[in-house]
C-alpha cells in the first residue's frame, strides 16, 4: 500500500488493555458444527451415565433392604435355635433328675430362667437344681415313679410253668400280693380238669 492508502484506512486504536489480548480466532462453520454436535453427544452420554448411576443406586438400596431383612431373619432364627437348645438341655436335665411331670417342671423353670438368652450349661444346671430344691413335689415319692397298681400279667405258657414262677416270686419277696396270686393260681390249677 501506498502512504495515501495507509492514511485513508483508519487505524484502530486498542481500547483499555485490548492490546495485550490475542486477536480473536475465527472458526470455520463446518468445524463449529462438528464441535457443537460432539458437545451435544457428550451431554447426552452424561445424561445416560447419570440415569445408569441412579438405577444402580436404587438397586443398591433395594439390595441393602434385602440384606437388612435377611439379617433380621437370621437373628430371629438364631434366637429360636438358642431357645430350643436351652429348652432341650433343661428338659434333659429335668428328666435325668427323675421329674415326674416334665411339662410342669419346664413351665416352672421357664418362669425362673429366660431360655431365649445365651446361657451356658452350668447356669441351666444350677437353675434346675434350685427348682428341684424349691419344689420337691416335682420328684414325686423319693424321686422315683409311683409303684404300679396292678401286677403285670404273665404270658400264657402253661399253668404249671406260671404256677412255678409265681411260687418262686412269692417265696422270694414274701409280699402278700404275690402269695395271694400264688394261692389263686394253685386253686385254679387244682379245680381244672
Amino acid at each position: 500500500m501506498t502512504d495515501e492508502a495507509q492514511e485513508a484506512t483508519p487505524k484502530l486504536e486498542p481500547q483499555d488493555g485490548a492490546a495485550d489480548a490475542p486477536p480473536e480466532r475465527v472458526v470455520p462453520v463446518g468445524e463449529s458444527i462438528r464441535y457443537r454436535r460432539r458437545a451435544q453427544q457428550a451431554e447426552g452420554r452424561v445424561q445416560q451415565l447419570k440415569q445408569q448411576l441412579n438405577d444402580l443406586q436404587s438397586q443398591l438400596d433395594r439390595r441393602a433392604d434385602e440384606v437388612a431383612q435377611a439379617e433380621a431373619q437370621r437373628d430371629e432364627v438364631r434366637c429360636q435355635l438358642t431357645s430350643t437348645q436351652n429348652r432341650l438341655q433343661a428338659e434333659r436335665l429335668l428328666g435325668e433328675a427323675g421329674v415326674v411331670d416334665l411339662e410342669a417342671a419346664s413351665l416352672l423353670l421357664s418362669k425362673r430362667l429366660d431360655l431365649g438368652d445365651e446361657l451356658d450349661a452350668d447356669a441351666i444346671a444350677e437353675s434346675v437344681e434350685q427348682l428341684l430344691l424349691d419344689k420337691p413335689f416335682l420328684l414325686g415319692a423319693g424321686g422315683a415313679l409311683p409303684p404300679s397298681t396292678s401286677a403285670p400279667r404273665s404270658a400264657p405258657d402253661g399253668p404249671r410253668a406260671q404256677l412255678a414262677r409265681v411260687a418262686d416270686r412269692a417265696s422270694r419277696t414274701g409280699n402278700p400280693r404275690d402269695v395271694a396270686e400264688y394261692l389263686r393260681l394253685k386253686r385254679q390249677a387244682s379245680t381244672a380238669p
